[in-house]
């Protein structure tokens, strides 16, 4: 009997033990914002999931940082945040890394961050028979290694990347100085495209930067004639 009551007296311990553990609470705050591009003042131009990232820190030592991913538009949000202070940072995009901002989070909570992209890409679509020909110039405000390669992608959503399409253009640019890529505008014809299908296409391009990212122009939708 006594077995028995040293048994029913841990159980009753244990249920009161987990009860506390349930009753903490869950985040109660969110924070989000936009990575904005210091020349044209709107959000970048990126792909999704891995365009780049934001570094978000508990506001004191030891802490451990924490990251999550960005959105195609420049955009992020994470709901999932306790209130508090932090250090947020904008990584592993490709633009040069802005300064850290300290940020009191508290319900929902909005910080930007202004960068300078590696590249800028301005790009034109008009449609033909069964394809699309893209016109663009690729255009820096500040050097930021060598000008690798331009991509012109097709692809029937707006997931629409370097890594996601239906059909793709690509160029290697490392034989050609970048003062002449710079000076261009090129032109890309995208081809066996579904007469009557809506497609969402683009230009990337990319520099020979640490985090192998690409830049890119802004999503068109067209549909092949």
């Amino acid at each position: 009997m006594k077995i028995v009551s040293i048994y029913s007296l841990l159980f009753v311990f244990f249920l009161s033990a987990c009860s506390k553990i349930d009753n903490y609470s869950g985040p109660n705050a969110a924070i989000k914002g936009s990575v904005i591009d210091n020349l044209t003042n709107k959000p970048i131009q990126t792909e999704a999931p891995n365009g780049f990232f934001i570094r978000i820190e508990e506001n004191h030592s030891n802490a451990t940082p924490r990251n999550f991913s960005g959105k195609a538009d420049g955009t992020f949000q994470n709901t999932a945040v306790f209130a508090g202070s932090y250090k947020v940072l904008p990584i592993n995009g490709a633009f040069f890394t802005p300064d850290t901002a300290i940020v009191n989070v508290s319900g929902v909570t909005t910080v930007d961050f202004t960068v300078t992209p590696f590249l800028r890409v301005d790009a034109t679509a008009t449609t033909v028979s069964g394809g699309v020909v893209l016109k663009y110039k690729i255009s820096r405000s500040a050097a930021s290694g060598k000008i690798m390669e331009r991509k012109a992608v097709a692809f029937q959503s707006d997931k629409v990347s370097s890594t996601v399409f239906n059909a793709q253009v690509t160029t290697n640019l490392s034989a050609i100085p970048d003062e002449d890529i710079l000076d261009t505008e090129f032109t890309d014809t995208i081809t066996g495209l579904e007469s009557g299908k809506t497609y969402y296409v683009r230009v990337a391009a990319k520099t020979n930067n640490s985090n192998n990212k690409y830049n890119y122009s802004e999503i068109i939708q067209i549909t092949v004639p």
